[in-house]
């Protein structure tokens, strides 16, 4: 119900440089999305600021890179939450792709193959790189403009993880109140046609990084 932006694109790698003054990830390209960042790096560390959602709301640490972009921008951007993210990928559709297709496999899809770089078309050449991650926007868009939500890169989200969120009706849901590992969704580059749906969940640990995991961001009003 509340209003809020989300990034078109996943954060790239030449954004996040201008923003943290350095480029963690393994396979490097500017117009490819930043990986190797953990959400610790992200929001921050600090137990009432970065660490502290959703207690303490949408306050980051000052050298997190949501603390750097926001002294540049004056704008409060933040990491979307589980609602938010899958609200913005599924864009009014109840398939498992936002493009209005379900998969027919598990692992290699036809639908998933134009719908974000996964594990079965890293040789496709779309985005100018014939493996791992490519170039954002290099595949079909939903039907609000939001490119690679499937595939690419996981995106970290702000919640705490819980396997069983429960099937009573919420509104603007912020996730549990504690937690010990925070939530990723829409797949990445490395994973089968599955992992890469709507309405698939993964999580890790906060302090973790890896070469699949990168982000998009939200503005709020």
């Amino acid at each position: 119900t509340e209003d809020f932006y989300i990034g078109v694109f996943e954060i790239t790698q030449k954004q996040y440089s201008l923003i943290y003054g350095s480029n963690p990830s393994d396979y490097k390209g500017y117009t490819r999305p930043v990986e190797n960042v953990s959400y610790d790096t992200i929001r921050g560390t600090g137990s009432t600021a970065g660490a502290g959602w959703p207690a303490y709301g949408h306050a980051v640490d000052s050298g997190s890179f949501l603390g750097k972009l926001r002294a540049k921008t004056g704008q409060t951007f933040d990491l979307p939450t589980e609602a938010q993210w899958e609200y913005a990928c599924r864009a009014g559709t109840t398939t498992a792709l936002n493009t209005g297709k379900n998969l027919i496999s598990t692992g290699r899809d036809s639908a998933m193959d134009e719908a974000g770089r996964y594990d079965y078309n890293q040789n496709d050449g779309k985005g100018g790189y014939s493996s791992n991650h490519t170039k954002v926007g290099s595949y079909l868009p939903n039907a609000w403009g939001l490119y690679d939500m499937h595939g690419n890169v996981y995106e970290w989200c702000l919640d705490w993880y819980k396997s069983d969120l429960g099937s009573s009706a919420v509104t603007d849901p912020k996730g549990p109140e504690s937690g010990s590992s925070r939530v990723i969704r829409g797949g990445s580059w490395i994973h089968l046609a599955q992992y890469c749906r709507s309405a698939s969940r993964g999580n890790r640990y906060p302090s973790g990084s890896s070469y699949y995991y990168g982000f998009r961001v939200v503005l709020l009003p």
